[in-house]
């Protein structure tokens, strides 16, 4: 005699096989949720993996000064290294600020390279980011606050390139969406608009080390 605990199972994997069969000889799309839930939410790998037992520093370099203000380029760094720090991406990061200040006390010379930068502050890889252009809100032609810059991985002590295999660098575009009547009528809300595109940044530069949620990119 089967008992009700033995039927019950069974009959749930014959309506499960049913509704598989019956979604896919019908040809609708059921199976998209279905592979969802067994896969997780889709994902983007990292581009590249830091050394790990290396030491690093972020640089944020603003050659032709696109970015107006250097709280800016403080934020992006910050946010940067707390993401790249949270993700415990590297044995050891060495302030970003530090290797700002290096940089901006070199550039009426502009002898130093971004390896020399990286040892002068006992950095032996240098997150490298080069702005190539930072867009400020304007109501007047529907602008969004936007900030365009490459990213390399530089050995320090080997003075090469690591990543990308193009040595121009690695093309992020990050954008913010606020409400741009408001940002660029106040100066407040334009200057908090800014910092958070900032921030975003940062963050974009730690997300090319690892892996993480397709809903979470913050870069274009």
């Amino acid at each position: 005699m089967t008992s009700r605990t033995d039927v019950r199972p069974t009959r749930l994997i014959l309506c499960a096989l049913l509704a598989l069969f019956t979604f896919s000889s019908t040809g609708c799309n059921y199976l998209g949720p279905i592979i969802f839930f067994i896969e997780g939410p889709p994902k983007i790998e990292a581009e590249y993996k830091l050394p790990k037992e290396r030491t690093a520093v972020v640089l944020v370099d603003d050659p032709r000064s696109q970015i107006p203000r250097r709280a800016i380029r403080v934020a992006m760094i910050e946010a940067a290294e707390q993401d790249i720090l949270r993700k415990s991406l590297v044995k050891d990061l060495v302030s970003g600020q530090s290797a700002l200040r290096v940089a901006q006390s070199d550039q009426s010379a502009g002898q130093m390279s971004v390896a020399e930068i990286g040892r002068a502050v006992e950095a032996e890889i240098v997150i490298w980011a080069t702005v190539d252009s930072f867009t400020r809100a304007d109501v007047a032609r529907s602008q969004e606050p936007a900030v365009a810059f490459r990213v390399r991985v530089v050995d320090a002590t080997n003075n090469e390139i690591l990543w990308p295999g193009d040595s121009s660098g690695h093309p992020l575009v990050v954008t913010l969406t606020p409400r741009i009547g408001t940002v660029a009528s106040d100066a407040g809300a334009s200057t908090a608009s800014e910092l958070k595109l900032a921030q975003n940044a940062g963050q974009a530069i730690g997300q090319l080390f690892y892996q993480h949620l397709v809903r979470e990119h913050l870069a274009e």
